[in-house]
């Protein structure tokens, strides 16, 4: 196959996160009671590690990352990341009233939306390629967001100089939240799973 342009790669891996992003927003109005979200990924783009950060709105902004490690055929770790003040909504629109980022509750809470969004883009995956992912179970990790990406890369040994990155938003009858989903993969991972999924729609 020839050498794949990134823009190429870009279109195709932004088709899957919206594929996964539907799937997430089933589960999500499952917890809210089927009430209504939306959630889709405006911007996808492969980011140079060290211009992660700024895209979060620069590392020393506090930051709630729920990270997974997913390895399988291919391997990615996967980390969400919201702000504060998304975090804090997102938690209030599941539970139905106020709650402390640092209770058991709001753990939980983003705990579970970090693994469904994980997983549902995984699970796009492996349908769309056939691959198999087991991933692990999630951790939560409250701090800014430098410290939060520099913790999962040096657990994660990066063989890549890029993250791939996917810009979320859910909007529901509460309002609009964002987060920064962030697929980190192991070595060619990423060409793997294009070269795979072009193969599936050539069939």
């Amino acid at each position: 196959m020839p050498e794949l342009n990134q823009d190429f790669k870009l279109d195709i891996l932004k088709e899957v996160g919206n594929i996964g992003a539907g799937n997430a927003t089933t589960s999500l109005s499952q917890l809210l009671n089927y009430q209504r979200v939306d959630m889709y990924v405006p911007e996808v783009d492969l980011c140079p590690l060290d211009e992660i950060p700024d895209l979060l709105g620069g590392a020393e902004k506090p930051v709630q990352g729920v990270f997974i490690k997913a390895p399988g055929d291919v391997s990615f770790y996967t980390v969400f990341l919201m702000g504060e003040e998304s975090a804090h909504s997102l938690v209030t629109n599941l539970t139905g009233r106020e709650q402390s980022l640092d209770g058991e509750m709001g753990r939980s809470v983003l705990l579970e939306v970090g693994n469904i969004v994980t997983a549902a883009y995984l699970n796009a995956l492996s349908y769309m390629t056939d691959l198999t992912f087991l991933p692990e179970p999630p951790q939560l990790a409250v701090d800014m967001a430098g410290a939060i990406l520099g913790t999962v890369l040096a657990e994660a040994n990066v063989a890549e100089d890029y993250i791939l990155v996917l810009k979320t938003a859910f909007s529901t009858d509460s309002g609009d939240i964002d987060g920064n989903f962030l697929i980190i993969p192991d070595i060619d991972a990423l060409d793997t799973v294009v070269k795979l999924l072009i193969d599936g729609v050539a069939k």
